[in-house]
């Protein structure tokens, strides 16, 4: 009788044990990061052929970054970027055809919360052209995940914003405020 009690409560040690360890290894290994589960949760609520509307900034908001001075150009588009997004580094292609059809008097500013050696390596990596590169936390201009592109008229007020990778819709949003 005890040897049975011992081998059921054995039984239920290692059944415990295997358990925990599932969660466990499920929770630190195979769960989305802080960003992806951030994306995630926001295209949950919103179709997948609209996931550039999620949390935009609203029009109006003023922003201000260290460094930047507004009224150097009519608009300033901020791109709040991370070197760890794979959606960032997804729409370099993108990026780099704004750099390229981006009007004389439109700014191009790129936003990370990474130093600006490691953001500038980054976009070079992926030759994207900017040359005012700020290190600020995302929630400085109202972000809450990347890409955001924030398009800025020259008294630091959003006009416009669009979060995360851009349909082609939203690319053609984009590029009809800064193209030439």
């Amino acid at each position: 009788m005890i040897k049975r009690l011992e081998a059921l409560a054995n039984i239920a040690v290692i059944t415990t044990s295997i358990v925990l360890c599932s969660v466990l290894v499920k929770k630190y290994f195979f769960s989305p990061t802080k960003q992806e589960a951030s994306v995630e949760a926001a295209a949950s609520k919103s179709p997948a052929s609209n996931v550039s509307q999620r949390r935009t900034i609203e029009a109006g908001t003023k922003i201000s970054l260290p460094g930047i001075d507004w009224s150097k150009s009519t608009r300033t588009v901020v791109l709040a970027l991370s070197t760890t997004c794979h959606f960032c580094s997804e729409s370099a292609p993108f990026y780099q055809e704004l750099q390229q059809q981006k009007r004389d008097d439109v700014r191009l500013v790129a936003l990370f919360p990474q130093p600006v050696e490691e953001s500038h390596a980054y976009l070079n990596r992926l030759r994207i052209g900017i040359n005012d590169i700020v290190q600020s936390p995302l929630s400085s201009v109202g972000a809450s995940g990347t890409p955001t592109l924030l398009l800025i008229d020259n008294r630091g007020a959003v006009v416009d914003s669009w979060v995360g990778k851009l349909t082609d819709v939203a690319a053609e949003q984009v590029r009809a405020q800064v193209s030439k």
